[in-house]
């Protein structure tokens, strides 16, 4: 099951990973961070027609299970209103480059050294207001 997390002792274990907890976005009012039954987080900021997500992470134990689809998919069931979702991602990350482009999700650009040393790929999905 799918909930809104406001302070959670298994969120901040998964967010460690990215060096964040859920308290740098507590106070952001366009902030939001989901869980799956402890098994699964997303984190996205949504301002008005736009959504963008932090974070997708799902427990290593956990992955391959259709978690982090389930994640994704109801952000973009929930977000009527959406016109895209950007994220970035590492350009070395070929999994979750895969993962989002089976997702609808289209490279836009390339973020030189956004990750210190390493590329970031914008990926961007669009929205038909036909489509939803």
């Amino acid at each position: 099951m799918i909930t809104e997390v406001i302070n959670d002792e298994r969120a901040n274990e998964l967010l460690k990973e990215f060096n964040c907890s859920i308290n740098d976005y507590k106070d952001n009012p366009f902030s939001h961070i989901l869980m799956y039954d402890d098994k699964g987080i997303i984190v996205y900021t949504k301002i008005y027609d736009r959504v963008e997500i932090e974070y997708i992470i799902v427990d290593k134990q956990y992955r391959r299970q259709g978690i982090g689809k389930s994640l994704l998919n109801y952000i973009i069931n929930n977000n009527t209103d959406t016109i895209n979702i950007t994220l970035e991602v590492k350009e070395s990350n070929i999994e979750a480059i895969k993962f989002y482009e089976k997702c609808g999700f289209e490279k836009v650009t390339i973020r030189e050294k956004y990750y210190g040393i390493e590329n970031g790929i914008l990926m961007i999905r669009k929205f038909d207001k036909n489509e939803q």
